[in-house]
């Protein structure tokens, strides 16, 4: 593709689209179909996403990085939630393009303020106002997008269902349209700019989450502890050594469960998830360990990023 033109002499796009919005408005789920590859944790609880995801996606005349951000917090409660606001305000500033992602109702505190860090740096936007499945009259979208473009000059609007991926296909050729021209970032094959380690370390938090809905609250933090590819100790396979981190005693029990029996079953729903993300077999090892107040601790956290990177 000399000088990346396509063949009816359009120019190649290419930018980084940063995905914003509330917790739990659908962003992972979005990002994971766009990509059709499961890059980004999904769970049915908010504040899932504990850092700012990239995947690559690269089609016929553009290559786009989509960056998953945490669900912004209008009032951040501990360092992890100070954190991750940071994270969503640094995606906003490197982000050629910006899809808002909200509810198919008017906008609430944590929209007006996401508009307001967007109206900052004038970034272009576009708003794509998701879950429109539950609604019974689509015509009860109309008000709310007239709301928001009276708000924010926001490019489009376009509402989508991202878990049944309706709208999806024209959500991503508004967003290759309004993409800069420029050159590809990354090679074509390249889909997810993530370590091995951290996308195994969402798998299992994932799992916790999944399994343990009520019983075990967001204090959950996973580190791979040890990973060895082919290891002759145990067959062959990759040896997987993660330790799930709670902060009180009873949530350590809540996920070992009588006899072991509920951590195995994480590890279980863990082993399998991870065996199909790298293509060969997995030895997985679970470890629970106690750390109070881990999601104050700085340095806990500093070491957290680093033990998955």
């Amino acid at each position: 593709m000399e000088g990346h033109q396509q063949p009816q002499g359009r120019p190649f796009k290419a930018g980084i689209a940063a995905i914003v919005g509330r917790p739990n408005v659908g962003k992972s789920t979005l990002l994971n179909q766009l990509v059709h590859l499961k890059v980004s944790i999904v769970s049915p609880k908010p504040q899932t996403t504990h850092e700012n995801i990239r995947a690559i996606l690269t089609g016929d005349g553009f290559q786009m990085v989509l960056l998953d951000t945490p669900g912004y917090l209008a009032q951040p409660a501990h360092l992890l939630d100070q954190q991750m606001v940071r994270m969503v305000r640094g995606a906003l500033l490197e982000a050629h393009l910006v899809v808002m992602m909200a509810e198919p109702r008017p906008p609430g505190d944590i929209e007006m303020r996401l508009i307001e860090l967007m109206r900052v740096d004038q970034r272009p936007a576009i708003l794509a106002l998701n879950k429109t499945d539950i609604l019974r009259n689509k015509a009860e979208l109309l008000p709310v997008m007239d709301e928001y473009s009276r708000l924010y000059p926001f490019l489009e609007i376009v509402p989508i269902s991202a878990l049944r991926a309706d709208g999806l296909d024209l959500l991503l050729e508004l967003m290759v349209k309004h993409l800069p021209e420029g050159e590809p970032m990354f090679p074509p094959d390249k889909v997810v700019e993530r370590s091995v380690r951290a996308m195994v370390a969402d798998i299992v938090r994932e799992e916790v989450y999944t399994l343990y809905r009520q019983e075990v609250p967001y204090a959950v933090a996973v580190a791979i502890d040890e990973l060895r590819q082919a290891d002759p100790q145990h067959g062959g396979k990759d040896y997987i050594r993660a330790i799930i981190f709670v902060e009180r005693e009873g949530q350590k029990g809540i996920l070992i469960g009588k006899g072991g029996r509920a951590l195995k079953e994480v590890g279980t729903r863990a082993r399998q998830q991870i065996e199909f993300l790298l293509g060969r077999p997995v030895f997985l090892e679970l470890w629970v360990k106690v750390r109070p107040g881990w999601r104050k601790d700085p340095h806990f956290l500093r070491w957290l990023q680093e033990a998955n990177s």
